[in-house]
């Protein structure tokens, strides 16, 4: 009962909020109310409010980053706005944010701000988190930003991160932090400026379910500039193109046909190197993706035509195929 109580106060101050929102322009004064009605529907560790259309939300952000410029603290209404956006359906969000800019000043220089040490935690959480609904607008462009802009984004991107990631782990954290990795890296632009120590999110695909895994994951390994990037940016450590070769034989199906060759051809020369170890990793790894989709084929009737098996069998031969070219190469490496 208590749980259902809670519930319904928050959706019921959710609704609060969208109702002065709406008339927030003829009083000042209601930013106020406005406030407090949206702490009281987004709370942390409880079943929060739909968010339908963003843009009351993304609206309120706008005047918080705009207070926040002028040296007014808004940490607290800063928090629950990124939270209430941050664990929202993406396609809802996404539909929202594309009728906004939020690389101009005002957004990026606040998201920055919020991201940097010495922000409260649950605000650094709930920022970094919120990433996961920026990609298109931060990576998947061919916008530049000022020296200024990047050194304080990726600073803070990665102490937050790391931070939260060690506190609690979460699975819209999980999808942010590994999304904004693969948008980086997919990204002419942003690849250069990936913190080393921040490669270690590349385990967190390993937990992801399949509908969780970000669109910049799947940009990657259609992508011939990575593989080039990471030989060229990491020649003798931290290992990151073992990983990534790992995580591209894993995810087989997925990889174009223009960067297949260039994934064989990585394979061979670390089957050549000091690593050859990796390759009977990499089998492994191929053969559990094998099993795995086996056993969700079998758990359907041998007959059957429905989309998601269709889909299952053609992974699946995919991955029969890797598992004969990683034997190649093991037995003939160069």
């Amino acid at each position: 009962m208590t749980h259902l109580k809670q519930e319904t106060l928050c959706n019921e101050s959710y609704q609060l909020f969208l109702k002065i929102m709406d008339t927030v322009d003829s009083d000042d004064w209601l930013w106020g109310p406005a406030e407090l009605s949206l702490i009281g529907a987004f709370k942390w560790k409880t079943t929060r409010p739909d968010v339908g259309d963003p843009a009351s939300l993304v609206r309120f952000l706008a005047r918080c980053f705009s207070e926040q410029e002028k040296g007014i603290v808004q940490d607290v209404p800063l928090e629950r706005v990124m939270l209430a956006l941050a664990g929202a359906p993406a396609k809802i969000v996404g539909e929202g944010f594309a009728r906004v800019d939020f690389t101009q000043p005002l957004f990026f220089d606040g998201i920055c701000r919020a991201l940097q040490n010495g922000a409260p935690y649950l605000l650094r959480r709930a920022t970094v988190t919120l990433l996961r609904h920026l990609d298109a607008q931060f990576f998947n462009t061919k916008k530049t930003f000022s020296e200024d802009q990047v050194k304080a984004f990726v600073s803070g991107w990665s102490s937050a991160s790391r931070e939260s990631l060690e506190t609690e782990r979460g699975r819209f954290l999980a999808e942010a932090l590994f999304g904004t990795l693969m948008g980086m890296l997919n990204s002419p632009f942003w690849r250069d400026h990936i913190p080393h120590d921040r490669w270690s999110f590349l385990t967190l695909l390993g937990g992801m379910d399949e509908e969780d895994i970000p669109l910049s994951f799947y940009r990657c390994v259609e992508d011939t500039a990575v593989i080039p990037h990471l030989r060229r940016a990491y020649p003798r450590g931290p290992n990151v193109l073992i990983q990534w070769v790992a995580i591209m034989w894993a995810k087989y199906p997925d990889v174009s046909e223009k960067v297949r060759p260039q994934l064989e051809e990585a394979t061979k020369k670390i089957a050549d190197g000091p690593s050859r170890h990796n390759l009977s990793s990499y089998l492994e790894i191929v053969e559990g993706q094998i099993k795995q989709i086996s056993d969700r084929i079998n758990s359907h009737a041998s007959w059957s035509f429905e989309e998601d098996i269709i889909r299952l069998r053609k992974r699946h031969a995919s991955l029969r195929y890797a598992r004969g070219s990683l034997i190649s190469i093991q037995k003939f490496p160069i």
